[in-house]
């Protein structure tokens, strides 16, 4: 069990660093990037200086950290059939859209229309954070015995959602990184402190 532990702190590092420290740090590395305005997918936009590390190392690392945050919390949260539920929506939501967004890297600027695989870029992020926003719920609502989890769920839950919606919106163009960053960020948080909360070593006897 501690062996198993350590391979879950090794992914909660990694999920920090590839999924929150490192896209700041390359950003702030560009002139032409702000993650108050641009999205985080935009580092490994066609074109940028920041195109190959991002897509190479961060986002496919950030997707695996998460597959395998979920299959630690698979076998630590209780086995209900809407707890795996909401697993699986973030798993084909947060996870796919991180390995799917190294395959097909956005356009620069990341329009609305462009290339077939910008397009398939924004029906990646148009999965992500429904599915987010419903995995999460589906945790939060049934881990009623778990009042601090159930809230931090509920919590990223909503994050995601209005992070969505405002990101969506052409009046906050300016702002869009920083809604995406509240909705994805969190999220990471969220799972991050969950798992770690549920490793044996760490809960009282």
């Amino acid at each position: 069990m501690i062996r198993r532990s350590v391979f879950v702190y090794i992914a909660a590092v990694v999920l920090l660093l590839c999924g929150i420290v490192l896209p700041e740090i390359l950003g702030a590395s560009r002139s032409d990037y702000s993650s108050l305005a641009n999205y985080i997918s935009e580092l490994g936009a066609d074109g940028t200086s920041t195109q190959r590390l991002t897509n190479t190392l961060l986002f496919p690392m950030v997707g695996i950290s998460l597959i395998a945050i979920l299959i630690a919390l698979w076998h630590r949260l209780p086995e209900r059939a809407a707890i795996r539920a909401g697993l699986v929506c973030l798993g084909l939501g947060l996870a796919l859209a991180y390995l799917g967004a190294a395959i097909f890297p956005c356009d620069y600027g990341c329009p609305i229309d462009g290339s077939p695989k910008q397009n398939t870029h924004n029906l990646l992020a148009l999965i992500q954070y429904p599915m987010g926003v419903i995995g999460f719920a589906l945790l939060g609502l049934n881990l009623k015995e778990k009042p601090l989890w159930r809230w931090a769920f509920v919590t990223a839950a909503a994050a995601m959602a209005f992070g969505f919606v405002l990101m969506l919106q052409p009046e906050q163009a300016g702002l869009r990184g920083f809604w995406q960053r509240l909705g994805d960020y969190m999220a990471f948080m969220t799972l991050i402190g969950v798992v770690i909360s549920t490793q044996p070593h760490l809960q009282k006897s």
